[in-house]
């Protein structure tokens, strides 16, 4: 039996993304608790909605156009160096949770908000810390040398 080429996380992370969205918002509908109101709060969401777009769309791009695979359930070919990817490891988890910051303020939803330290950790060690150690077996030196020079978030 061999193991799989891949780092075995918990879940894909969009899927981990979408519990804690609509757990944020669940909980907004039983126990409300505001954040920011009226056209102020959907200018402000725009803005974080655009600045994870353009975070996630720039991370998925670099891994494709450099050979590698975009589902975390798949083998990795190479490491991303480039663009977002020489900023934060982690550009795609990080534009997730600057989602869920403009969904909290477009659905006036603090809860959204509140979670997103749960958020983090949960992808820090159901996903994150899985992909690491995976990608130090992998590549050896070459990934603890860019790991040493890029932080994890920001």
């Amino acid at each position: 039996m061999t193991k799989e080429d891949n780092p075995g996380v918990i879940a894909p992370p969009p899927l981990i993304f979408l519990c804690f969205l609509i757990l944020g918002y669940v909980l907004n509908r039983y126990y409300p608790l505001t954040v920011l109101e009226g056209p102020l709060s959907t200018i402000i969401s725009a803005i974080f909605f655009v600045y994870a777009g353009l975070t996630a769309g720039l991370a998925f791009f670099y891994m494709v156009k450099s050979g590698t695979n975009v589902d975390v359930r798949k083998p990795t070919n190479t490491i991303v160096t480039k663009s977002v990817y020489s900023y934060t490891r982690n550009p795609m988890y990080l534009s997730m949770a600057i989602l869920l910051i403009a969904f909290s303020l477009l659905l006036n939803a603090l809860w959204i908000a509140l979670l997103i330290p749960f958020f983090m950790f949960v992808m820090q060690k159901g996903v994150i810390e899985r992909e690491e150690a995976y990608l130090e077996n992998k590549f050896g030196s070459e990934y603890l040398q860019y790991k040493s020079q890029v932080r994890r978030w920001i």
